[in-house]
């Protein structure tokens, strides 16, 4: 799940979405501070797409991975730097068996 992870961030920072999509089930849902539940593969793309354009440059810094592979979890601990606003959150992030990511719960300090 390590490599998975990586890969995951690697993507993300990247804004490569195909790549990202293919991580991702059929029935994959994203809980995230600002669009509050996302399910669904049209939904999901639309979303990350949105994102992306949104926001010229990325910088998604890992500063913490962990792994529970009796639980098939990771979590990140991130620093995220959006056009120079800097955010620090938490992505858990559940796989399932075949190696696909199951949900992503992302959470983040948003300034108000």
């Amino acid at each position: 799940m390590i490599e998975l992870t990586k890969a995951y961030i690697h993507y993300f920072e990247n804004k490569m979405l195909m790549e990202i999509l293919s991580l991702l089930e059929d029935d994959f849902y994203l809980e995230d501070p600002v669009v509050k539940h996302v399910t669904g593969s049209v939904s999901v793309e639309k979303f990350f797409k949105d994102f992306f354009s949104s926001n010229e440059t990325i910088s998604f810094k890992a500063n913490n991975i962990y792994i529970d592979n009796e639980r098939n979890v990771s979590i990140i601990e991130f620093e995220l730097n959006l056009d120079g606003m800097i955010l620090f959150g938490t992505d858990i992030i559940e796989w399932s068996e075949n190696n696909k990511m199951k949900c992503l719960r992302a959470y983040l300090d948003i300034p108000k």
